[in-house]
């Protein structure tokens, strides 16, 4: 029979060959509004445009949709799946209702601009009928990601068996307590790449992608978060799903 301590360090060395790096986003409010942000990653500023565009609207109300958040990556620190170095997400925040991913775009809108082309940049106004929100920069930090331990039985379904040799009756505990030492309490939030952290169970819909969480601004639910995934590397396959409470 294997003993403890080497189930463990077995343990930690397939955690260790999972572990991947995420960019979690910071998003820090602030009293004074840049004059422009259109090069910033943000909340609540002024959207990237180029000459010819108009803000996003559903086009059977003419109701304009509200831009989420804008997250600029000119440098490729966000570990995105695509080329892109400007994505944005609008949606129907303002009216209440909640943004479930039905195929049909008229109540939200994931624009991806392959490239910042400064020389083509244009300002639209935020419209009117839109309510004024604060402005609020977002940063990116570093940090370590494991798989969630709703999706370990088919990412690796090895780590769930030694887990489960290690504690019969609570392998989750045992799986949680080895991604806690080596990656931190694993914690609900907004990043970039990594793996999701799944409020209401895994319901990948492809690779993920990205994971936003309810701000200041922002709440679906009593605590909601939109899941972002990709199939493939093709920005147009770009898929979200809201969870909440």
């Amino acid at each position: 029979m294997t003993s403890e301590p080497l189930l463990s360090e077995q343990l930690r060395a397939q955690l260790q060959s999972l572990l991947r790096t995420k960019q979690q986003l910071l998003i820090e409010p602030t009293k004074q509004r840049p004059a422009a942000s259109q090069l910033l990653s943000h909340i609540g500023g002024d959207p990237y445009f180029e000459v010819g565009e108009t803000w996003p609207i559903n086009p059977d109300t003419g109701q304009p949709l509200e831009l989420i958040f804008q997250l600029v990556n000119p440098d490729g620190t966000m570990p995105w799946p695509f080329e892109a170095q400007v994505v944005q997400f609008y949606q129907n925040y303002h009216w209440g209702e909640l943004p479930f991913d039905d195929g049909d775009p008229r109540d939200y809108r994931l624009k991806v601009y392959p490239r910042l082309r400064p020389e083509l940049m244009a300002q639209v106004l935020r419209p009117a009928e839109l309510p004024t929100i604060g402005f609020s920069h977002i940063r990116t930090q570093a940090v370590p990601s494991l798989p969630d331990v709703d999706e370990l039985p088919d990412l690796a379904p090895e780590l769930q068996m030694l887990c489960e040799q290690l504690r019969p009756k609570n392998w989750r505990k045992a799986y949680r307590q080895a991604v806690t030492e080596l990656s931190g309490e694993p914690d609900l939030g907004s990043w970039v790449g990594g793996y999701a952290q799944w409020l209401q169970g895994a319901y990948p819909t492809g690779t993920f992608w990205l994971q936003f969480d309810s701000t200041e601004d922002f709440a679906w639910g009593d605590s909601g978060l939109l899941y972002f995934c990709v199939d493939g590397s093709d920005p147009a396959t770009i898929s979200f799903q809201l969870q909440s409470c």
